[in-house]
């Protein structure tokens, strides 16, 4: 009789969250909403993405299956609570829950749809149509329309976020991070226009404080990509205030080296130097200079969004480099260190962690985390509409904890962003790959051009290209060796190099990390190019944004989730541990 209970509930559960779905994508199709009221249907968006993904995540419905006579839910694709051996049945309250969220959404629709001027009733005349659907619209803006005022939305849009969290309360904390990533790429990959990051901003105030500060932080990224040529931040400082004021080595070698600012108390900074190119003209150079400054404007901005795990930036160096013949523009990023940091050991970069002794390697746990929040930060560069272009493991740093003298393998964070430039068709790629370590992290296309197998001409720079390099990172923390390690039992070419790769992640990963981790591996190293990019990437398709989103919610969904649900599992389980969850996360008696 359990099980037979168990089957009903789970039938209940679907068909429930099936009618929510439906109406919630109704509901956003209606487009006067959108058009009079921009942050009510900000508001909304925010829930009705929350409560898709929650019934997309965790019971495995939606839009591609909505309707489906045979969808079935096993126990091991529900968190413990949901499953037939739960101790506390939560079905029947769970059901009650999305009820009333489905009665909260079939009366904001009825709401919605009487300002729907795009759906007249029949009975208008035509001819003043339209004076009759800007009057909806004016009583709508000011709330004069009483059966459907902007209160009483207000209301329910409240309920149906009282009604998310607790639902979010149900799950495992990982998956409720995992929920708020989702969310955030599904508002943010499609905003892009100040306006419309503005709208988001200020309805998510205080609601989603973390959303409206992901959202400002974009705003503040956008006016830096737009400021006026020749217009320039305040933060180049000269050569001689730094200490040491040289590259600590040649390109291709190590170039951070932890100095001094001596103009800021004399405060310690990690320096990272990038050695410019004796080729450059006087326009790549200006080019440079400009990127530099831009790059710096935003490593610098405040309240960065916690995936980004890149360092705060203090400020930058331009300086002369080389002799004669070999003169060049040399550039230097200067960091503040991470708090409890050693201030007297340099960092750890992955690459060298990975060639450490047995007993200082990181535990599977930490290498488990370590590759979701370095997937994570790409992700967030992206979302953020520029490229890394030095996506390697020697890019990755680790820093020395001071009270415990041992390297923190479970923060993580990104450099090497000196070769970092927009993703926009106006900015030119400048030739940045002096370091024959790189190599073994480009995509083969790219490979072909930079070495002259391939088309003439400089590449166009790819998200792709970045998304193959982390999925080599990856490849070498499932492994823990270098890729060189990996590579070495052949030489190879650029493209059997790359299906040596995929061979060693088909056979190699299951084993060690799991299939889940295999098939995130295999997706970054299969990656297709940029959709909207047409050609060489020289102009963009009509519809590039919808493809920039596109492959952005792709690549949360075939890496990032994949990656999530490794790590915690579906069952509440993290690191074989179970996460036990209260039956308070729903109404007492519902």
């Amino acid at each position: 009789m359990e099980n037979a209970a168990f089957v009903i509930g789970t039938s209940g559960l679907i068909s429930v969250a099936e009618t929510c779905v439906r109406v919630a994508r109704l509901i956003d199709g209606i487009k006067s909403f959108k058009k009079d009221r921009e942050s009510l249907y900000a508001e909304y968006n925010f829930e009705q993405v929350r409560l898709t993904l929650w019934i997309s995540h965790v019971l495995g419905v939606n839009s591609s299956n909505l309707g489906s006579q045979t969808l079935q839910l096993r126990d091991d694709q529900l968190p413990s609570m949901l499953t037939s051996s739960s101790p506390i049945n939560l079905h029947a309250p769970l059901q009650s829950a999305l009820d009333e969220m489905a009665k909260i959404l079939q009366r904001l629709n009825t709401l919605v749809q009487k300002f729907d001027s795009t759906t007249g009733t029949g009975t208008i005349d035509p001819d003043i149509g339209s004076d009759v659907g800007l009057m909806k619209r004016v009583m709508f803006q000011t709330g004069v329309y009483k059966p459907g005022g902007a209160d009483e939305i207000k209301t329910l849009l409240a309920s149906l976020r009282s009604w998310n969290d607790r639902l979010d309360g149900i799950v495992a904390s990982r998956m409720r991070h995992q929920l708020v990533t989702n969310m955030h790429v599904s508002l943010l990959s499609s905003a892009v226009t100040d306006q419309e990051l503005e709208v988001i901003e200020q309805a998510a105030q205080t609601s989603h404080p973390a959303l409206r500060d992901e959202a400002a932080f974009r705003r503040g990224l956008l006016q830096i990509n737009e400021r006026p040529q020749g217009r320039v931040s305040n933060l180049r400082v000269q050569t001689d205030n730094i200490l040491p004021s040289s590259p600590p080595g040649e390109s291709g070698g190590n170039l951070r080296k932890l100095g001094i600012l001596k103009n800021n108390q004399s405060v310690g900074i990690l320096q990272e130097w990038k050695l410019g190119q004796t080729n450059w003209k006087e326009d790549e150079k200006s080019i440079a200079c400009t990127r530099v400054d831009q790059l710096a404007s935003i490593l610098c901005l405040e309240n960065k969004p916690s995936r980004l795990r890149s360092l705060d930036l203090v400020a930058y160096v331009i300086s002369d480099g080389g002799e004669g013949e070999r003169k060049r523009l040399d550039f230097c990023f200067l960091y503040h260190l991470p708090p409890m940091t050693n201030r007297n050991s340099e960092p750890l970069t992955l690459q060298a962690a990975l060639v450490r002794p047995e007993g200082k390697r990181p535990t599977l746990p930490q290498r488990f985390n370590m590759a979701i929040m370095l997937a994570e930060s790409l992700l967030e560069f992206h979302l953020c509409n520029w490229l890394h272009k030095a996506v390697c493991s020697s890019n990755v740093l680790f820093f020395t904890n001071r009270q415990t003298d041992q390297v923190d393998f479970s923060a993580p964070f990104i450099a090497g962003f000196e070769f970092s430039r927009p993703d926009t068709v106006r900015d030119q790629t400048l030739d940045a790959f002096s370091s024959l370590n790189f190599d073994v992290y480009c995509h083969p296309d790219l490979m072909q051009v930079l070495t002259g197998e391939g088309t003439s001409g400089r590449p166009r720079y790819q998200r792709q290209y970045d998304i193959y390099g982390l999925g080599v990172i990856l490849l070498e923390i499932g492994c823990w060796m270098t890729v060189e390690s990996i590579l070495s039992r052949r030489n190879s070419s650029d493209r059997t190099r790359h299906e040596r790769l995929l061979q060693v992640c088909t056979r190699m990963l299951p084993s060690r990390m799991g299939t889940k981790y295999k098939d995130a591996v295999c997706a970054c190293l299969s990656w297709s190019p940029d959709g909207e990019k047409t050609g060489s990437g020289a102009a963009l398709r009509a519809d590039a944004a919808s493809h920039r989103k596109s492959q952005i919610e792709d690549f949360a969904c075939k890496v990032i989730n994949m990656l999530m649900r490794l790590v915690y599992g579906s069952l509440g389980y993290y690191n074989g541990v179970k996460i036990y969850h209260h039956k308070e996360a729903l109404p007492q008696g519902v």
